[in-house]
């Protein structure tokens, strides 16, 4: 929890110049470095998250009785109190990394507060820094202590910055020698759970961390806040439904290429691929004594998908060959082939379900970016899960009480099943970062039957 900082503010990008940065900044950052841009460039504001004021309150539970003793600790947090230091006036409780900070990137000083520092056994030279952590799930999200100490991780670039940061201060940390980085757990949700995770590392572990992956990153930080739009920002498909969802997911998919540059990859979707204008001709003044020959077939548009690298050449020789000569029509006496059903249709029959009509179709195109408008596939999943939790009465479907129809992975067969008696409208639909989410590959499973031939297209790595 970083408390809003005395004294006049100061926007931390303005004009694409980087006035300071925080750690949080970093984390994001990493995870995607457009949702950043949106953020902190042109700084949109992000929606409201339950799980972020649930936060903020066993953070300040916290504080409070590591300042004062007082237990006003509530049910989460009081499931770590065997875990947290005895209180007393010579903890560092929400420090303040001063003003001016000795950390700095490239340059640029970072600015924030560490929820904890301990040091009690710095006549050891060993100091324990420690940032709360709340989460749905301890099993499923707490990181590893070798997460920790890493720079490249992005719990890590949190955890070194604030240890580096405490080498800075040496004057007050004399004989520092080690460094405990604690990650200090509490479960939001299910049986009331507390975890401490640490990572012990030298001084020397954290500059070395800090100078080869910070440094580099802030520089790269720097790069993109000159961007002149987002369509320049390389985005994380992958990072899409972290953390409760990116706020900015229609403005990515909406954000425009700027001039005459090539079109990013995700314009696509948004602006369709129009053939030139045909001159118009003058119509003859009479009619034609013999028939008019027949128009020349417009050429296939390109296939409405990002091809493999390795996908197969197309061959102009048989492109150009003429069509093979077709056979004349049955004759009445012969019985009319049956028309082959689909994949959807036999499945939709078995159910009892009705079928889409042909006119009426279903695209998908998963990984992948189709030559024509399409709608991301996150804000129907979006919308099915949210009606799932709130019929259920659960925050996250994912994470549900054990009483719940949605625990040990039932809510899989539960989304499933609405996203079948559901579908989302007729159209075209672009699913991006499957791989990252869970709720993204249950929902593709689930619409893939529903996408008529040649409707259901999947990107290849």
């Amino acid at each position: 929890m970083s408390p809003p900082v005395e004294g006049p503010k100061l926007n931390a990008v303005d004009g694409g110049i980087l006035h300071h940065l925080s750690v949080s900044q970093l984390r994001k950052f990493v995870l995607c470095e457009r949702a950043w841009f949106f953020a902190k460039v042109l700084r949109l504001p992000e929606r409201p998250l339950k799980a972020r004021d649930l936060g903020t309150a066993v953070h300040a539970q916290l504080e409070h009785f590591l300042r004062t003793g007082e237990d006003v600790l509530g049910a989460i947090a009081a499931a770590g109190r065997h875990l947290l230091p005895a209180p007393g006036p010579d903890l560092f409780v929400e420090e303040h990394f001063g003003q001016p900070s000795p950390l700095f990137a490239d340059g640029i000083p970072l600015t924030g507060y560490i929820d904890l520092v301990n040091p009690r056994r710095l006549a050891e030279g060993v100091l324990r820094v420690t940032d709360h952590k709340t989460t749905k799930s301890i099993a499923s999200y707490a990181a590893a202590p070798e997460q920790l100490a890493s720079a490249a991780h992005d719990a890590g670039i949190q955890m070194v910055g604030y240890g580096y940061w405490a080498v800075l201060a040496a004057e007050r940390f004399p004989g520092l020698k080690r460094l405990e980085l604690e990650h200090l757990y509490f479960q939001t949700h299910g049986p009331k759970l507390a975890r401490s995770v640490v990572a012990t590392v030298s001084v020397e572990h954290v500059r070395e961390e800090w100078h080869t992956h910070v440094e580099l990153m802030a520089r790269r930080m720097r790069d993109v806040a000159r961007a002149a739009s987002p369509s320049q920002v390389k985005p994380t498909w992958s990072a899409c439904q972290k953390y409760g969802g990116c706020s900015f997911q229609a403005q990515c998919l909406n954000s425009q290429s700027q001039g005459s540059k090539p079109m990013a990859l995700m314009d696509r979707i948004l602006k369709p691929q129009t053939p030139p204008a045909q001159p118009a001709t003058s119509a003859p003044a009479t009619a034609p004594t013999t028939p008019p020959a027949p128009a020349q077939a417009a050429p296939e548009l390109e296939l409405a998908a990002v091809l493999p690298p390795d996908a197969p050449k197309s061959n102009p020789t048989l492109a150009s060959a003429p069509a093979p000569e077709q056979p004349t029509q049955a004759t009445s006496d012969e019985a009319p082939r049956r028309k082959r059903r689909t994949k959807a249709e036999m499945e939709a029959a078995r159910a009892g379900e009705p079928t889409r009509p042909a006119e009426a179709s279903l695209s998908l195109f998963v990984d992948c970016v189709p030559n024509c408008p399409a709608e991301p596939l996150a804000g129907y999943v979006g919308r099915m899960v949210a009606k799932i939790e709130q019929e259920c009465g659960v925050v996250d479907i994912r994470v549900a009480p054990n009483d719940s129809p949605l625990a040990y992975g039932k809510w899989k067969g539960v989304l499933a099943a609405t996203i079948r008696a559901e579908p989302p409208e007729p159209g075209t639909y672009a699913a991006l970062g499957v791989a990252g989410s869970e709720l993204m590959q249950v929902a593709v499973e689930a619409l893939e039957p529903l996408c008529g031939t040649g409707h259901f297209v999947r990107g290849v790595r």
